[in-house]
């Protein structure tokens, strides 16, 4: 069966290469249903690092501590900033580096150590109050997954299928365990996500790995995307999403396969449901929010898989990784919008466009969400600190009502 036209689009674009391809897409906006929006956003800060035309960004991510935001870019810089306003850019930025080589992954902040890892196969930890590196240590090629820090030991993933665990005071490797890579693949990889026994790996076979933490040795392994198709393209079942542990359930989300909810213990399925994505999801008490590889948002109970609602107003927008805002779903797409919308009924209650100081909007790379305040990194290199508060209108129909007129 050949892989569908939007299928395809989708896939590009989320990556801007396929491992061994590339190619350029002119993009022209969906339309919008108009919108009372209940949400508006007001720009605190705005620091310009430098654009990323390779849009290489799936490892990147957006990293705070009580009082600071920490944003890596694929050009080599890492910047530290300060979280509330300030008169100077000098303040507002406490340091910033570049390094002669392509940040692929990072930051991630654990109590004494700033991680990022390279296209060179470096994984380096840094210091968060001044950017001096502590350590660095080359690994067997590309680092492509966020680093994540369990306890003494930091664990990461290269692109040629090994999984890493290192002692996060030295960076001296305490164990490695390699999984056989397909020959075509989405660029990127999801995060390691370890626990206090168990490592969970995804891989771009469509297998989810438990590892053991102490010595990296299989514990068992779980098929959620089976390959089909002739040719590579078609069989690519790449596990991009990040999974997450929520009631002691594991999740996992593939592209060209499955929503999975696994029992981490011993691998056995606890519910598996027929959707395919690549983007982050978001779990809360009752349920999963997840937007498939077509930018259709949906929501399915967390214990059941029961579906609860689907919505596809944010087709063809390419939908970004999900977010939580309070009680709301936080969505953001190519064309520079943040959307808010309601949980319980997948409607959407809100809608804001970040744009550039000429008023362009742009892609928004990686949003985070940090009480009323939310952060957005877009591929012009711009990070951006806004507070999130009740439109006018909100503000208006609270004081008035609806029967002011």
């Amino acid at each position: 069966m050949k892989a569908s036209p939007s299928k395809l689009l989708a896939a590009i674009f989320m990556s801007s290469t396929l491992v061994g391809c590339s190619s350029t897409i002119k993009l022209e906006e969906p339309p919008k249903a108009q919108l009372d929006s209940e949400l508006t956003m007001d720009l605190q800060w705005q620091i310009e690092q430098a654009d990323m035309p390779n849009g290489d960004t799936r490892g990147l991510a957006i990293e705070q501590s009580a009082d600071k935001v920490f944003v890596a870019n694929s050009q080599g810089f890492i910047t530290a900033l300060q979280k509330d306003n300030q008169s100077r850019w000098t303040d507002q930025v406490l340091w910033e580096n570049r390094f002669d080589e392509v940040i692929t992954a990072g930051p991630s902040l654990d109590g004494s150590n700033l991680y990022i890892g390279t296209a060179k196969g470096r994984l380096k930890a840094l210091n968060p109050r001044n950017g001096e590196m502590h350590w660095q240590v080359q690994l067997s090629s590309e680092v492509l997954g966020k680093p994540t820090v369990l306890g003494d030991a930091v664990y990461t993933r290269t692109v040629d299928g090994k999984v890493y665990a290192l002692n996060r005071r030295d960076g001296k490797v305490i164990w490695v365990s390699e999984h056989q890579m397909p020959s075509l693949s989405l660029r990127g990889a999801p995060e390691v996500l370890p626990t206090a026994d168990m490592v969970f790996v995804a891989w771009e076979t469509g297998i989810i790995q438990a590892l053991s933490t102490v010595s990296g040795e299989l514990q068992w392994e779980a098929r959620i995307a089976i390959p089909s198709g002739r040719t590579d393209l078609e069989r690519m079942v790449d596990v991009q999403a990040n999974m997450l542990v929520q009631d002691g359930v594991l999740y996992a989300l593939g592209f060209h396969g499955k929503l999975a909810a696994i029992n981490p213990a011993n691998g056995n399925f606890v519910f598996i449901k027929e959707v395919s994505g690549f983007r982050d999801f978001v779990v809360d008490e009752q349920s999963i929010y997840l937007v498939d590889e077509n930018d259709v948002l949906y929501a399915f109970d967390n214990k059941s898989g029961t579906q609860l609602w689907k919505q596809q107003s944010m087709k063809n927008r390419f939908v970004g990784d999900l977010e939580m805002y309070k009680d709301q779903l936080l969505v953001t797409d190519a064309w520079g919008y943040v959307h808010w919308f309601n949980k319980l009924q997948g409607t959407e209650q809100s809608r804001y466009q970040h744009s550039n100081e000429y008023g362009d909007g742009d892609k928004i790379v990686r949003a985070e969400v940090d009480g009323d305040s939310v952060y957005l990194f877009d591929g012009d290199g711009l990070i951006s600190r806004y507070l999130v508060r009740p439109s006018n209108l909100a503000q208006f129909r609270k004081e008035y009502g609806d029967t002011w007129y």
